[in-house]
């Protein structure tokens, strides 16, 4: 395909068929930087790692040069691995139905495994707050574990969404699990005791990821992306009160009624990056410095469908998948976000 832009349409060059798209005005730009051999299904970052897993293997590549990312080490877990975030050199996994599991990677070159938690069911995401990790888990919601000894992890007990817990955002000391059909439901971490939700609050549809994150002006943002790609803001400063302040769907981007598969949002500062799993694959960057008008600040369309997304500094890392006809090469796709 080629792609040409003239008075305000992108004519895209599909064979011998031009079709004219009415362009969306867009004040940034992301640009091609580098990319990372796949299958890859998710990914991580911190400032010098990033963390991509494919099945039961979790590679691990140098990105301080990110136009030539450098091959590290890997690790193999038991199971698929739905999941990865790190903190403080060691990577916690939603394995699949085995549940937690907790890797030293102060050495990225051998990857050593410290120790597991079964939680039964099927771990889907993970989040970690300080010395306590949570698990997505599509039968029992919202695990939460003990990882003071991560040789020896323990169950500090389990919150039961009304439906198959599917997503799970941290933030300080709050989490943020998503569950279909029952929406977006909020835990905080530090309280004793059997876990309970300050609040529960529907979305507009079913969710399919979250994102929370404080922004610049001190509020905190929990953003729900639906099955249909409709991106819900909800303020969630107040835990026990949420308040849903908008929703944002590209203008030319309609709602098609039906599930698509896994779409991602992840937030950076002011920004929420989304990836749209549907044909045409785009990527977009939405300012949410003022959360009540959500702005389109820039977009990328990827050669292949988008999964995970991951942002360190000015970089975003998105996964995407192979096409049937193996004309894409699946891997990670490595951004930069310029002004």
């Amino acid at each position: 395909m080629k792609t040409y832009i003239a008075s305000g349409f992108i004519l895209a060059l599909l064979s011998s068929t031009v079709v004219a798209v009415p362009v969306v005005a867009q004040t940034r730009t992301l640009e091609f930087v580098g990319f990372i051999p796949g299958p890859a299904e998710t990914v991580y970052t911190d400032r010098t790692h990033a963390y991509i897993s494919d099945g039961l293997t979790l590679r691990i590549f140098d990105i301080n040069n990110p136009a030539a990312p450098t091959f590290v080490g890997s690790y193999d877990f038991p199971q698929k691995i739905y999941g990865v975030t790190v903190a403080a050199s060691i990577a916690y996994a939603a394995v699949d139905f085995l549940g937690l599991g907790i890797l030293d990677v102060s050495n990225p070159a051998e990857p050593k495994l410290l120790g597991f938690f079964e939680t039964g069911g099927q771990a889907l995401s993970v989040g970690i707050s300080g010395s306590t990790a949570v698990i997505a888990n599509r039968l029992s919601g919202l695990e939460i574990i003990d990882v003071a000894d991560p040789s020896t992890p323990t169950s500090k007990g389990a919150y039961f969404t009304e439906g198959y817990a599917t997503d799970v955002a941290v933030e300080g000391t709050t989490a943020y699990v998503v569950d279909r059909p029952g929406g977006l439901s909020i835990i905080d971490l530090s309280k004793p005791g059997e876990p309970d939700a300050a609040s529960t609050q529907s979305t507009t549809e079913r969710a399919a990821t979250v994102a929370a994150g404080r922004q610049p002006e001190g509020t905190t943002l929990a953003a729900v992306l639906g099955t249909d790609s409709l991106l819900e803001i909800f303020d969630v400063s107040d835990s026990a009160s949420p308040v849903s302040v908008s929703t944002y769907r590209h203008p030319e981007r309609p709602a098609t009624g039906r599930t698509i598969g896994w779409p991602r949002a992840r937030f950076s500062g002011a920004l929420a990056f989304m990836a749209d799993a549907y044909p045409p694959f785009l990527l977009q960057a939405i300012d949410l410095s003022d959360a009540t008008d959500p702005t389109l600040v820039a977009t990328y369309e990827p050669p292949g469908s988008p999964g995970y997304i991951s942002v360190s500094g000015s970089l975003v890392f998105v996964t995407i998948s192979g096409d049937d006809d193996r004309s894409t090469e699946p891997g990670v796709l490595i951004l930069r976000l310029n002004s």
